[in-house]
């Protein structure tokens, strides 16, 4: 009768732990690699494969997070298995019995709940490697998308430069010609003004196209950061002194020379110092410095302006995306900010806070490398 009674516990222990196993391989077929539900939902089943499952509480932690069944803390004996990726361990599943007021603890966990933890511990590391690998292939699928945008957009924005270079360089040119010719009256002069400075404001997008689609060769030489910041400083201060901003700089005496196109970081100042001045509608501190790093020079700009929540952070450096009315942005500024910095090598790094400001840093290296070093 006795080994009736140890060979009906044996199979129903056997059977709880199988239907364990298959109720874990639906629940990870069902949440598509979703880690955080397939270990919410492991610890409702595991505790039901136990010997004891009123008494059964389980934990799982990985990559130092952890999440446990409400009562495992109070456990007093407790088995585990590790949870590894290759030889590295990334974490383990725990089981234990908690002690309850009026009855014996189990002596020992049983062979088969050690066996069935170590089953369960492998399979778990199979999904972490699985849900893993699947979310590096949607990383690298979304860039390539980008990629493949990017490349569609500069062929487009060099198509769009070169059609409207022509008729805008004629239309330049014989207005600056009649301005020349002189006989006109106020009225006809201020007009004149208008169509050249209008024709210069858009020579100027077209140039943000055309260094976007990288139609612009670079022209390296040695360049005094300082010298470009107060140079741009003298018009800035003068076109924005109405907007009640505050501008400070904070040169370093010292900074070295760099290796770099005047011109294209002179387009990258402009670009960060108008977005600060645009984010400041009602006033406020923009603030630029420099100073020399180890093997770079560091260029930023801080404001405090209205700032960027982190949806629109993400989205900063996308052709043509912006969040100024419409009539009022291209979208190009920062995207060519950050084409002219990556093509000197450098980095570009943003903080922003929405109702703190926004501090926008580039760092440059002092030398260009060319592609024979």
């Amino acid at each position: 009768m006795a080994n009736n009674n140890t060979t009906d516990f044996q199979l129903r222990e056997r059977l709880k732990e199988l239907k364990c196993l298959y109720d874990l391989s639906k629940v990870a077929w069902e949440a598509d690699n979703d880690i955080d539900t397939i270990v919410g939902r492991t610890l409702e089943i595991l505790p039901a494969a136990m010997q004891y499952p009123d008494r059964a509480e389980a934990c799982i932690t990985i990559d130092g997070k952890v999440v446990a069944t409400g009562n495992f803390t109070s456990c007093e004996q407790i088995i585990s298995s590790p949870l590894l990726s290759g030889k590295k361990k990334r974490g383990k599943v725990e089981v234990g019995y908690r002690k309850v007021k009026g009855r014996k603890s189990p002596a020992h966990f049983l062979a088969e709940e050690r066996k069935l933890l170590r089953a369960i511990s492998r399979e778990f590391s199979l999904f972490i490697k699985r849900a893993e690998g699947e979310e590096e292939k949607q990383k690298l699928q979304l860039q390539l998308q980008h990629v493949e945008r990017l490349a569609f957009v500069g062929e487009l924005s060099a198509g769009i430069a070169h059609e409207l270079n022509e008729p805008l360089g004629r239309i330049l040119g014989f207005a600056q010609l009649i301005k020349k010719t002189g006989g006109l009256n106020e009225q006809q002069g201020d007009d004149v003004e208008r169509i050249v400075k209008a024709s210069l404001y858009t020579r100027e997008i077209i140039k943000k196209l055309m260094i976007f689609s990288r139609q612009m060769p670079r022209q390296i030489t040695w360049v005094n950061i300082n010298d470009v910041v107060s140079n741009i400083l003298y018009f800035i201060d003068v076109r924005f002194i109405g907007r009640q901003v505050t501008i400070q700089h904070k040169l370093d005496e010292n900074l070295p020379l760099i290796q770099a196109d005047e011109v294209q970081l002179t387009q990258v100042l402009v670009n960060l110092i108008t977005n600060s001045i645009h984010a400041m509608p009602k006033g406020g501190e923009l603030t630029i410095r420099t100073r020399k790093m180890k093997n770079n020079i560091s260029l930023a700009v801080r404001d405090t302006g209205h700032g960027m929540t982190g949806d629109v952070r993400k989205k900063i450096f996308e052709p043509f995306f912006t969040t100024k009315p419409v009539g009022q942005g291209t979208g190009l500024g920062l995207s060519v900010v950050q084409g002219i910095v990556i093509a000197h090598g450098g980095k570009i790094m943003v903080s922003s806070q929405p109702g703190k400001g926004t501090k926008v840093e580039v760092l440059l290296p002092l030398k260009q490398i060319s592609k024979h070093e």
